[in-house]
């Protein structure tokens, strides 16, 4: 499209006057349009640059008047502790802490929420090794052995190859057959500290051990010692003295006051725990039956054959005697039968080289054997073997779970206050403290010397004084 110019004058273009035509009209609405938003009163906010919008925030804190005469009170802060969440995770919850609020006498009072921790140099727990006596069924307290306090101190335990030799020689003047490498693994001496503790003076009769598996049950003696077995009875094995009829256990008369054989290991510690006590360590039972001079044997430094049952006399009967049979062979501290009669069961598991690497190691604190192995150590000799057997110093060793016939046991306690027993350098004869007055008395046992052959032990119904059973 072409425009004419105005007035027919074709000579010149005649754009610019329709401009100047259009812009005239446009002007004049620009200028409406402008006095409208002036009106409106929005003109600075599409002229200005836009910007974040400021909170202010202004706290109004209304406190009384304060006392010029009272005095500066230090910043306080109070810790509101919450009862933890046994269930959850040791380590503390971390919260917030709030904003500090200005007291009104000037200090910081700041409240924190937090879970109860554990403080961290808090004892561990030891894990018990007997039942407390406060839950101990009455019936088997009543059983229990009386005890008499052992105090502790620092002992030298193991033999020395001259008393190895002196042994050897006794032992083959008595008719024996004894050899110095029986005592290897009781090599070297060593010393070890022991703290105080209760020592049953006898050794665990037939007479406790059938309450305790009544207490504990039918079928208890099978498998329930620790899921192993406890003892045998006639069921089992027609050597066994134990009957048992399905429901009852019991024993003869004549064997319920000799020390129960035939015990497992496990039965042993079962036991013991039943009643609130547990079975010594191998240091126990040394400083038990050696004292604080180191003594050869319970009595003393030499043999004798009337202190202790064992198979010497030659023509001494075999089997078990009454426990406390030997008052004048009892340990320094009043303990029967450590020296004969029954070897007893030890906690320790049984190591050939364990005395020496217990020296290597220098002074133990309440050693408690190896940690782990297949045999568990016997202490004090039998009713079947040679005195050399039952030297204070000696150790054997046996399988656990084993029935055999001149193996039994006697248990410790942890006293409730180590004050009352004291230390070593203090006779137990003075303490007052369970210490037996007077030594058991049995009727038809003068010097503990029968005089007529055992009968056979299946089945006993007697009232003799002696056991007869093969080891």
């Amino acid at each position: 499209m072409t425009y004419r110019a105005i007035g027919g004058r074709r000579h010149r273009s005649a754009a610019w006057q329709w401009s100047l035509i259009g812009f005239i009209p446009g002007l004049f609405c620009g200028v409406i349009v402008m006095f409208a938003v002036l009106l409106e009163g929005t003109l600075p906010q599409y002229l200005l640059p836009t910007t974040e919008p400021r909170i202010i925030e202004r706290h109004v804190v209304m406190t009384a008047t304060e006392d010029p005469n009272a005095p500066t009170i230090a910043p306080q802060f109070i810790v509101v502790t919450a009862t933890p969440d046994t269930a959850s995770a040791s380590q503390p919850v971390t919260i917030a802490q709030p904003t500090p609020i200005q007291g009104a006498s000037g200090g910081i009072v700041s409240v924190q929420v937090q879970p109860t921790a554990v403080p961290t140099d808090a004892p561990a727990i030891p894990t018990a090794t007997s039942a407390p006596t406060d839950s101990v069924p009455e019936v088997l307290i009543l059983i229990r052995s009386l005890a008499v306090s052992i105090p502790g101190g620092t002992i030298t335990m193991g033999t020395t190859p001259v008393e190895v030799t002196e042994a050897v020689n006794e032992c083959t003047r008595d008719g024996g057959t004894c050899e110095a490498s029986y005592a290897f693994d009781s090599y070297p001496t060593h010393e070890v500290t022991v703290d105080s503790f209760l020592m049953e003076i006898t050794e665990v009769t037939f007479d406790q051990y059938v309450a305790f598996l009544n207490v504990r049950g039918p079928d208890t003696h099978i498998n329930g010692c620790a899921g192993f077995p406890c003892i045998q009875t006639q069921n089992e094995s027609p050597d066994a003295p134990i009957i048992y009829d399905g429901t009852n256990y019991s024993i003869g008369g004549g064997l319920r006051p000799h020390p129960v054989y035939g015990v497992t290991y496990y039965g042993a510690l079962e036991y013991c725990q039943a009643i609130g006590r547990r079975l010594p360590t191998e240091a126990e039972w040394e400083r038990a039956a050696r004292a604080d001079d180191g003594r050869i044997y319970p009595w003393g430094n030499r043999w004798d054959n009337a202190l202790a049952k064992t198979n010497r006399p030659l023509d001494t009967p075999p089997g078990s005697f009454p426990v406390g049979s030997y008052p004048a062979g009892a340990s320094f501290y009043g303990v029967y039968d450590m020296a004969g009669n029954v070897a007893e069961w030890i906690s320790d598991w049984y190591g050939e080289r364990h005395y020496e690497e217990r020296a290597n190691q220098g002074l133990a604190v309440n050693p408690k054997g190896p940690v782990a192995g297949q045999l568990k150590v016997l202490r004090g000799g039998s009713w079947n073997s040679v005195p050399f057997f039952s030297r204070a110093v000696h150790r054997q060793a046996e399988d656990p779970k084993s029935f055999q016939r001149w193996v039994g046991f006697r248990c410790v306690e942890d006293p409730p206050n180590l004050a009352v027993i004291g230390d070593a350098g203090l006779n137990p004869a003075t303490l007052g403290l369970n210490v037996p007055v007077e030594p058991p008395q049995i009727e038809g046992t003068a010097n503990a010397q029968p005089t007529q052959p055992p009968p056979p032990e299946a089945n006993r119904t007697d009232e003799s004084d002696t056991s007869n059973s093969a080891g």
